[in-house]
């Protein structure tokens, strides 16, 4: 039997000490970059190019325009990623865009339905997650960088909304501070009115909007001369910087490739050896 002053000595010892609660502390929401991928199966990505390139070279250039994206969107340190691939069942042939290194994003199959509903559905799984604020991009506009996505991120904690306008009359990229399904519910995704829409519904809803650069993306034949033009300008341009965000694997295929020269294929108007020349003039 056990007297009170044993008790005493029973309690008082190390072993039989109160022991202090443990204290969690809550991480802080933080941004969320989600990136829509189409895994690349043949006749479904870029159908509109193919019919200038064929479709085997419109669908290398597509793996190649999702995998630098993907190259430097893994990088970021400053925001949770998700991969939002299509079709569903498509995982592995997504997953194998990824290089090597750095962490490695999530993946979700997108939602079915248009443009629209798959946007919308994106968002919900963000802030669903606790996304303090959530930015969407596509991977096809090469020209697209971390640099940017960074602005956006910083421009969502002043407005509701950030813009990347597409030079065909959409956008590159989304950013919200908040769900806002009703920017999602336009009848028509496929017109160069989209991103007018979408300003005109984000009015009406009162949201603070900031736009970023325009740039363009590639969905025809005839943008890749353009897009020639625009690589060749941004690799002289970052000659004396780093070049980790520079979308070497697209460039490859419009100038190194002496079997499958895109650019030449596409333009129809510039020979194969100047345009190997110009972008050695550019790394010279």
């Amino acid at each position: 039997m056990l007297y009170p002053q044993s008790l005493q000595r029973l309690f008082s010892s190390p072993n039989h000490r109160r022991r202090q609660p443990v204290v969690i502390q809550k991480q802080s929401p933080r941004p969320h970059l989600g990136i829509f991928v189409k895994a690349p199966l043949p006749g479904t990505v870029k159908t509109r190019l193919a019919r200038t390139i064929g479709g085997a070279a419109a669908r290398t250039l597509y793996a190649d325009m999702a995998a630098d994206t993907l190259q430097w969107a893994r990088k970021l340190s400053n925001c949770r990623k998700t991969v939002f691939y299509t079709p569903h069942g498509a995982l592995e042939a997504s997953r194998q865009l990824l290089g090597t290194g750095c962490i490695e994003p999530s993946f979700q199959p997108q939602e079915l339905g248009d443009l629209g509903n798959r946007m919308r559905a994106a968002f919900s799984f963000m802030f669903g997650q606790g996304a303090a604020s959530a930015v969407l991009i596509g991977s096809d506009c090469p020209l697209l960088d971390g640099k940017i996505v960074g602005k956006a991120l910083a421009a969502l904690k002043k407005n509701d909304l950030v813009l990347g306008p597409a030079s065909d009359g959409g956008y590159y990229l989304i950013g919200l501070k908040r769900p806002i399904p009703e920017l999602f519910r336009l009848r028509e995704w496929s017109h160069p009115e989209v991103l007018q829409a979408t300003i005109e519904t984000a009015r009406k809803l009162n949201l603070g909007i900031k736009f970023l650069q325009t740039l363009s993306d590639v969905d025809r034949g005839e943008d890749l001369a353009q897009l020639g033009q625009d690589l060749l300008l941004a690799w002289r341009n970052c000659q004396s910087e780093s070049r980790d965000d520079f979308p070497l694997r697209v460039f490859r295929r419009l100038f190194w490739e002496p079997g499958t020269l895109i650019y030449q294929l596409a333009s129809r108007s510039s020979d194969p050896a100047l345009l190997r020349k110009k972008a050695r003039a550019g790394n010279a």
